[in-house]
C-alpha cells in the first residue's frame, strides 16, 4: 500500500507539500497539484482519513450511531445518511450500539478522538444525556436529549392521529397501539398520544400493549403477539409502532385464520419497503426518512458555534395498503 512518502518521492516534492495539498491549508500551484494527483492515481494512494484529522480541527467524517444494523428501518437510515454525507464530501463512520449504553459511550470516545465533523445519534438507550460532552455538532433522531442539543423527527403525534382516524373510518371500536419501546424517552411516544386522544374524542378507550424493550434489537415478536391475542381477542384494529411488528402480526393472522382486513385492520408505522412486499400489503404511516437524513447531514455541514438548538419536525402521510 502506497504511503504519503512514496507519493512525495515519485512526484519529486516534499511530504509537507503533499500534506498541504491534501489538507487544503496552503495553496499549491496548478502544475505541482497536477503532478501530485497523477502520482496518487498511479500509485492508487488513499489518504488515511484518521491520520489527516489529527492535524486538522475536524475531519471530513460524520459519525452515525444506530442501535441496530439488522433492523430494516435503520438499514434505510444508514443508506440515506451515507448517500447524503457523500454528496457533501463527507465519509461515514458507522457505529452499531446494539442498545448498550456502555458501547455508545465508547463510540463517543472514538468519534471525539477522530475529530469527526459531527454526530447523528439514533440512540434508544436510557440515561445517555448525562454522559454527553461533545465539541462537534450533535443532532439526535426522534429523541429529545436536552434543550441544548438539536433533534429531527417526523410528526409522530399526527401519525398517531392519522392512524386512529383511518381505523375509525373503517369502523374499528376496540383499538390497540402495539409498541416495542415505550420505556425510553423517545418522540415515538407521541404516536400513542395522538392515537389515544383521537379515539377518546369518540368515546372509545384505546389500549396500549408494550413488548419488552429487548425485542427491539432482535425484531422477533412472535411470542408477544401470541400472548397479545390471547389476552385481547376482541381487538378489531391495531396500530403498531413499526412496520416489522405489523408484518409479524399479519403472519400470525394467516396462521390462525384471522381475516385481514375483514375481522382485523392493521396500520404500521415507518413506510419501509417491506410493508409493500408482504401479503396483505401494510397500510402504514410513512416517515420521510430521506428528508430527515438529508436535514441531519446539512445541519452538521452548516453548523456554527453560535447556532441555537432546533427541533425540526417533518410531516407524515398514510399509504393505503391491503391490511385495512
Amino acid at each position: 500500500m502506497a504511503t504519503i512518502q512514496d507519493v512525495a518521492e515519485r512526484a519529486g516534492v516534499t511530504v509537507t507539500t503533499v500534506s498541504r495539498l491534501l489538507n487544503g491549508r496552503v495553496r499549491v500551484s496548478p502544475k505541482t497539484r497536477e503532478k501530485i494527483e497523477a502520482v496518487m492515481e498511479e500509485l492508487d494512494y488513499r489518504p488515511n482519513e484518521i491520520a489527516r484529522s489529527l492535524s486538522k480541527k475536524n475531519s471530513n467524517m460524520i459519525g452515525l450511531i444506530v442501535p441496530s444494523a439488522s433492523n430494516y428501518f435503520f438499514c434505510k437510515v444508514i443508506n440515506s445518511v451515507e448517500r447524503n454525507a457523500a454528496l457533501h464530501g463527507y465519509k461515514l463512520m458507522l457505529c452499531v450500539s446494539n442498545h448498550e449504553l456502555k458501547k455508545e459511550l465508547e463510540y463517543f470516545s472514538i468519534l471525539r478522538a477522530n475529530k469527526v465533523a459531527g454526530v447523528i445519534l439514533t440512540s434508544h438507550t436510557q440515561s445517555l444525556e448525562e454522559h454527553l460532552n461533545f465539541d462537534a455538532p450533535l443532532i439526535s433522531f426522534d429523541r429529545m436529549l436536552s434543550n441544548s442539543i438539536s433533534s429531527v423527527s417526523s410528526d409522530n403525534y399526527m401519525g398517531g392521529k392519522t392512524a386512529a382516524n383511518h381505523l375509525l373510518e373503517r369502523g374499528c371500536e376496540s383499538p390497540v397501539f402495539f409498541s416495542d419501546s415505550m420505556q425510553v424517552n423517545m418522540y415515538a411516544k407521541f404516536r400513542f398520544d395522538g392515537f389515544d386522544e383521537t379515539f377518546r374524542e369518540r368515546g372509545i378507550q384505546a389500549i396500549m400493549y408494550s413488548a419488552p424493550t429487548e425485542r427491539f434489537i432482535s425484531a422477533r415478536y412472535e411470542d408477544c403477539i401470541k400472548d397479545f391475542f390471547k389476552s385481547h381477542p376482541k381487538t378489531d384494529g391495531i396500530f403498531t409502532s413499526n412496520d416489522i411488528i405489523a408484518a409479524q402480526i399479519l403472519r400470525y393472522c394467516v396462521k390462525n385464520n384471522i381475516k385481514v382486513p375483514e375481522n382485523l385492520k392493521v396500520v404500521g408505522f415507518d413506510g419501509i419497503d417491506m410493508s409493500e412486499f408482504v401479503t396483505p400489503s401494510i397500510t402504514t404511516i410513512c416517515q420521510p426518512i430521506e428528508d430527515i437524513c438529508r436535514y441531519a447531514v446539512e445541519y452538521i455541514k452548516g453548523f456554527s458555534p453560535d447556532s441555537t438548538a432546533v427541533n425540526k419536525v417533518f410531516p407524515v402521510e398514510l399509504r393505503q395498503g391491503e391490511s385495512t
